[in-house]
């Protein structure tokens, strides 16, 4: 049980990267990240997933820290194996000079437990995409 609660944390909303030719306020960029990830999640498509990250990202969850985007593709595909679904969150955007903060609440559940927690992510523009280069996760205590 302890694994699955800290193998959950892994799966938390990260987007699909989009153009930086696109203008597009932290809302609406949040908006479709959280759009293209639910499509790659449902998919079980873990390449997707990992490309939201910069190469060089951290992602810091209950389970551990995960340096780059060979790290966090393994840590998705763990979270994926575990049978994470009916995967919804909130978040608030804002942008803060280039980048932009998403702070917010995640839901799933593996079979019928269900979880939730928070999360915080800062993006910033990589080769011409907007990728996520930290994010931290948690599980909210019972």
């Amino acid at each position: 049980m302890l694994r699955t609660t800290f193998a959950v944390a892994f799966l938390l909303v990260v987007p699909p990267s989009l153009g930086a030719q696109e203008k597009l306020s932290a809302e609406s960029t949040s908006a479709n990240f959280q759009k293209n990830f639910a499509s790659a999640y449902n998919r079980g498509d873990v390449e997707a997933m990992a490309a939201a990250f910069a190469e060089n990202a951290i992602r810091v969850t209950p389970s551990g820290i995960f340096q780059g985007r060979d790290a966090i593709r393994r840590s998705f595909q763990e979270a994926l194996n575990i049978g994470l679904h009916d995967y919804v969150r909130r978040v608030v955007s804002r942008t803060e000079g280039s980048f932009i903060l998403n702070i917010g609440e995640w839901q799933a559940k593996v079979g019928d437990q269900p979880f939730h927690g928070y999360y915080s992510a800062i993006l910033a523009g990589e080769d011409d995409e907007t990728r996520i280069i930290e994010e931290t996760v948690s599980i909210a205590a019972p």
